[in-house]
């Protein structure tokens, strides 16, 4: 029996655009099956010297592109070509993009692919899905062809002021089987980028939220923990920004941990939200940790973002408990065995004392009753 898991198709998809789209090749499969493919920015001749799509229009205005397609497998292979909006996606903060079975609203939606249908109707979800599915071109690649195929990016009129972002992708599907034995459908994307400006007023911006803080302490007591500072880098503005966090964590007393500055957090989207955590080894349990946090935006990728003014730098505190729970526990413990040693002691006693009274009182008894049994043989022996 064969199922088809839209599920594991949709998450291989998000995969493949999230990884590839800063590479213009893919390889998928192995051995004779091999299927190598890029997607790259082209003119009606091939593919030029640029890694990405960067324009800068006003609103209204429509650019004329092409996008090389290039087949490098040693067997034909089919791709659907079409464009999806892009994000930032949460947990790697790498620039990424919809699934599969999503349609696009912005940049991906103002963007078609050889005259093909680029946008869905606001429907249900299971039409949205349909309709997604059917966007684009379907080409076919003979062993070690290119196709320079056109498109066109119409903005329109009422679009937003900033950046818009999204990436125009040839994907490729094929049939696997999972561990449970089942055929699912694997939906495999490659992409190159768009980056759009719409002409008008600039805001660049960066919130810092969803401050987190923790603490792992060891099991050794006397061995220091790891301190966990986490939280969201968000662009509240409409320019793609970059920004570099920076962590400085202190304890009680003046106790200084040093700072750690993470790698840059790159090319934020309008909108885009990425988690950020910074770690501190070996740090003391001392029931209190204090962290600064710092984040500076720096100007994005791109000839207009190059460009760009930088938001002021934020920062913003958190506390976190550090309390050394192996220490407690190692006191309680001892405390705890201590206290039982001195109560046995002091039972001990009681019921020694206990037994010499009670060995006390059996000795007096045996002597009352001596001295009674040996009274009338005294009296008899007067009488005579």
């Amino acid at each position: 029996m064969t199922t088809r898991v839209s599920a594991l198709a949709r998450l291989t998809a998000a995969l493949a655009a999230a990884l590839l789209l800063a590479s213009p090749t893919a390889a998928f499969a192995e051995g004779e099956n091999a299927v190598t493919w890029s997607v790259q920015p082209s003119t009606p001749q091939g593919p030029d010297d640029r890694t990405e799509f960067d324009y800068t229009v006003a609103p209204g205005a429509t650019i004329s592109d092409w996008v090389a397609i290039s087949n490098f497998s040693s067997r034909p292979a089919t791709f659907r070509v079409h464009a999806a909006d892009a994000t930032t996606d949460y947990n790697t903060a790498a620039f990424t993009l919809i699934g599969a079975d999503q349609a696009s609203v912005d940049a991906g939606a103002w963007t078609s692919v050889d005259s093909a249908a680029a946008v869905c109707a606001d429907t249900n979800d299971a039409a949205e899905r349909a309709c997604a599915a059917g966007l684009g071109v379907t080409i076919t690649l003979e062993p070690g062809s290119r196709a320079d195929v056109p498109f066109t990016v119409t903005v329109p009129h009422d679009a937003t002021p900033g950046d818009h972002a999204a990436g125009i992708v040839a994907s490729f599907q094929s049939e696997a089987v999972d561990s449970t034995g089942s055929a699912v459908s694997v939906d495999q994307r490659v992409g190159t980028r768009i980056y759009l400006r719409v002409e008008g007023a600039l805001l660049p911006k960066l919130a810092l939220t969803g401050l987190v803080s923790g603490y792992d302490g060891s099991w050794n007591p006397f061995d220091g923990g790891i301190g966990r500072i986490g939280f969201d880098v968000a662009n509240t503005g409409n320019m793609r920004l970059t920004a570099t966090p920076a962590v400085h964590l202190t304890g009680p007393l003046g106790a200084d941990f040093g700072t750690v500055t993470l790698d840059p957090v790159t090319d934020v989207l309008p909108g885009g939200v990425a988690h950020v955590e910074a770690l501190f080894a070996d740090v003391p349990p001392l029931m209190l940790l204090f962290a600064d946090i710092t984040l500076a935006a720096v100007p994005a990728s791109g000839v207009a973002a190059a460009q760009d003014a930088a938001p002021a730098v934020l920062t913003e505190s958190t506390v976190a408990w550090a309390v050394p729970w192996s220490l407690l526990g190692t006191i309680a413990v001892l405390g705890g065995g201590t206290g039982t040693w001195f109560w046995w002691r002091r039972r001990s006693r009681q019921l020694l004392g206990f037994e010499l009274a009670a060995f006390a009182e059996q000795i007096r008894t045996e002597e009352r009753i001596n001295r009674g049994a040996s009274a009338p043989e005294h009296e008899s022996e007067t009488a005579r």
